[in-house]
């Protein structure tokens, strides 16, 4: 048995050992792209870069709170160096104040401690609350020669020693909290040491993720750096991004952590800012100050936050910013309609009549369609140790068989699921690995698996797995009972719940069951990420090896959650191929190692896919600075990409808000 606490100890020529040949493989289809966009890719420092100006403005809604001594002036609740961002880089140029930008979302705030793994509702109210060390999104507009790694956010500078063992890592010096709090690094080692590294706190970042031995040292107020067991690559830094690497205020939950407070408990700290109660200490441009359950979340500019634009003005433009609670399919229907400002159209069963409505010119909204980076799994828990009973352990035995995993992607015929979703072109086959919209996908290395039930019946015949009693469901090998796969499925996704049940009846057409078990958002997380599943059927984002492995890769002793314990054969190859990958700065090389990788998943199954769509953003029209080219999903979503920051609205277009002229007060 080849443990995966076991892996590090695998041979430089396993380690690198060749992929099998793809020869005999079926190809993949044609593949035809929804996506015309057109645009100039620009340098990073292009975007933003940090540095000093000679003065600084603010929005006019402050000017009297500083008149009156309530706040500092704006030069003073600035960084030494904020980030600016370049006009050259915005569509519409340097900004008004004021006004309201409206999201509709179809999640609830879990709570404000982030760092525990708390949720704030998802659909960009996270990333208006949360900054972290470094920023991926807007690396979707950066140019090949210049995609050296993710940008500078609060982190402004980091280098490596010599031997690439360590890196150090600098601060911007004098960014505060929302509540006037300097932010520095006791708030960065309080993220490491007491959540990421404690293995009773549900951080977003996994345990270990910079390797078992990686400690990370205080130099002082605005440097520190992380010291690992073996050399790194800049690839590692892609860690400290969204929304894995966002510090919380330390000064804020040092009160409720065991580590700190006597009493207090991993329950009291994680519900230590509950969702009831603002407003929320931030980094981010916007505060939570009201929370309506099951309503609304209003949230207003921060007065502290560090981004500038190059006049001077102090970022964000927009005050006042909403997040209406009600579902995601709203998300689409309000922002087509004109009463929300934006979505992520990801819902194929929108996208006929949504492409229709904003093709009429007198449509409030924009809607540009990118490449596909929408995919669904069915995963597959490869753990037999974990499984509850006999019956559920012959199972889990079966799926670790590669020609039980095979005979399951034969049977499914993809074109009908696609089609099931929403007539048309939209939909496209999906396997496993990458999705089509990812740089690093290469449809040469993609070993398809067509709808073919006579190869299914055959594979699944060949495993033993026959239907002995004549009820018209397989067996389990051996003399079990039935083969029934319990899957579980979130409840708010109706295009999860439509694949399943075309899913599970075509797998009934060669003798397997698939039973369906509804599961709320917050509860398929906790689900997933506790490998609490027999079989889980979701959508997932592989679009980057280096962003939340432990969601699709072998990266660790308990990554990735579909498969711990005992190694599949193929496991410690695949690891190490990501290893390689994390580890090199070479493009050219990653680009081969991602092929391996991608070829390794699909000639084994890994999981099981279904289909795959592309995404389509839509922004109101009345909003500026929204590059039509953002991709909903790339390096991040959408919501980090279009760099909501800089967005604003014309003073005589700007809708009213409920909280003029205040900020949170603590």
């Amino acid at each position: 048995m080849i443990c995966k606490r076991m892996r590090v100890a695998l041979s430089v020529t396993t380690a690198l050992m060749s992929v099998g040949t793809l020869a005999s493989a079926d190809e993949m289809p044609p593949e035809r792209s929804l996506s015309g966009l057109e645009y100039e890719l620009i340098g990073r420092a292009d975007i933003y870069a940090h540095g000093t100006l000679e003065n600084y403005s603010q929005a006019p809604m402050l000017d009297a709170m500083v008149e009156s001594g309530a706040l500092p002036p704006v030069a003073d609740r600035l960084p030494a160096e904020p980030i600016i961002f370049k006009t050259g880089a915005m569509v519409d140029g340097i900004g008004e104040y004021g006004g309201v930008f409206r999201h509709v979302i179809g999640g609830r705030p879990e709570g404000w401690n982030w760092m525990a793994g708390q949720h704030q509702g998802w659909g960009g109210i996270n990333m208006a609350m949360q900054e972290c060390l470094v920023r991926q999104g807007p690396r979707w507009q950066v140019k090949a020669e210049e995609q050296t790694g993710p940008l500078p956010n609060l982190a402004q500078s980091w280098s490596f020693n010599d031997d690439s063992t360590e890196l150090t890592i600098n601060l911007m010096q004098g960014v505060k909290w929302s509540d006037g709090d300097p932010f520095d690094t006791e708030d960065v080692r309080f993220w490491y040491d007491d959540n990421v590294q404690n293995e009773n706190v549900a951080s977003r970042m996994a345990k270990d993720s910079f390797g078992a031995g990686a400690t990370l040292e205080v130099i002082d107020e605005y440097t520190f750096k992380f010291v690992f067991d073996s050399p790194q690559a800049e690839t590692i830094i892609e860690n400290l991004a969204y929304i894995q690497g966002c510090p919380g205020p330390s000064h804020i939950l040092k009160e409720f952590h065991p580590d700190y407070a006597d009493g207090a408990t991993y329950e009291i700290y994680t519900n230590a800012l509950p969702n009831d109660v603002t407003p929320a200490v931030v980094l981010g441009a916007w505060v939570p100050v009201v929370h309506r359950p099951d309503e609304l979340v209003i949230m207003r500019r921060n007065p502290y936050y560090f981004k500038v634009d190059e006049a001077g003005n102090q970022l964000p433009y927009y005050n006042e910013m909403h997040f209406r609670l009600s579902t995601w399919g709203d998300r689409t229907a309000q922002a087509v309609a004109g009463t929300g400002d934006f979505s992520n159209m990801e819902d194929p069963g929108n996208y006929v009549e949504a492409l229709k409505q904003s093709q009429d010119e007198a449509s409030p909204v924009r809607a540009n369609f990118g490449p596909r980076v929408n995919s669904w799994r069915l995963l597959l828990n490869y753990n037999v140790d974990s499984a509850e009973n006999d019956d559920e352990k012959a199972l889990r035995g079966l799926f670790r068989e590669l020609d039980f995993r095979l005979a399951l992607s034969h049977a499914l015929d993809r074109d009908a699921i696609g089609q099931a979703l929403a007539r048309g072109p939209f939909a496209y086959p999906y396997i496993a690995g990458f999705a089509t919209g990812s740089p690093y996908y290469d449809a040469g290395s993609s070993d398809y698996h067509p709808f073919d039930q006579d190869k299914a019946n055959a594979l699944l015949d060949g495993l033993g797995a026959t239907d002995t009693d004549g009820n018209g469901l397989r067996n389990l090998p051996g003399g079990g009972g039935d083969i029934i796969i319990p899957a579980v499925v979130s409840a708010s996704s109706n295009a999860d719940i439509k694949q399943l049940e075309a899913l599970a009846s075509q797998l009934e057409e060669v003798g397997i069951r698939v039973q369906s078990r509804t599961q709320d958002q917050t509860t398929i997380d906790t689900t997933f990420t506790g490998g609490a599943f027999t079989a889980l059927f979701q959508r997932d984002n592989l679009i980057l090896p280096t962003r939340e492995t432990c969601r699709s890769w072998p990266s660790g002793p308990s990554c990735p959650y579909f498969s711990t314990g005992e190694d599949l054969p193929f496991e410690p190859e695949l690891e190490a191929k990501l290893a390689a990958f994390q580890s090199s700065d070479d493009a050219e090389e990653q680009a081969q190692l991602a092929k391996d990788m991608q070829a390794i998943v699909t000639q084994n199954a890994y999981t099981i896919g279904t289909v795959q769509v592309p995404a389509a953003l839509l922004v109101n029209k009345r909003v500026k600075n929204a590059h039509p080219g953002t991709p909903v999903f790339m390096y991040e979503w959408a919501e980090d990409g279009v760099i909501r920051e800089r967005l604003w609205t014309p003073v005589a277009e700007q809708e009213t808000e409920v909280l003029p002229d205040t900020i949170a007060e603590y």
